[in-house]
């Protein structure tokens, strides 16, 4: 190991592969549960007969759009007892100059 480097590294330990929960690549099979998911940890739901989706929210065909787009970047946590998406991440690559740092979300992304 490089002195300069001695006691910076600290080694984790690998998750155990009995644990219920598995961090995995997202996939379409689980497009429906994604919106789910991303609707409970921001408390709002969609209506479904609303035409104006919030630019925000996260729809299966947002996530869809996501994966097509940057696949490598999406993942979803699973419990693997149930087959439920109970977490996710959403991710993109993009090159920002200080002006557009201060847009939304949904402006960045043309609304997801």
């Amino acid at each position: 190991m490089n002195a300069n480097l001695q006691g910076t590294y600290h080694k984790r330990p690998r998750q155990n592969r009995d644990t219920q929960i598995a961090v995995v690549p997202s996939s379409e099979k689980y497009l429906g549960q994604m919106e789910m998911c991303h609707q409970q940890a921001y408390g709002y739901t969609l209506d479904s007969n609303a035409s104006d989706v919030d630019g925000e929210a996260l729809t299966a065909d947002k996530f869809r759009q996501h994966l097509a787009i940057f696949p490598q970047g999406q993942f979803m946590a699973l419990d693997k007892a149930t087959n439920r998406v109970v977490g996710l991440t959403v991710s993109m690559r993009v090159n920002l100059n200080a002006h557009d740092a201060a847009k939304s979300w949904a402006e960045l992304t043309n609304d997801g």
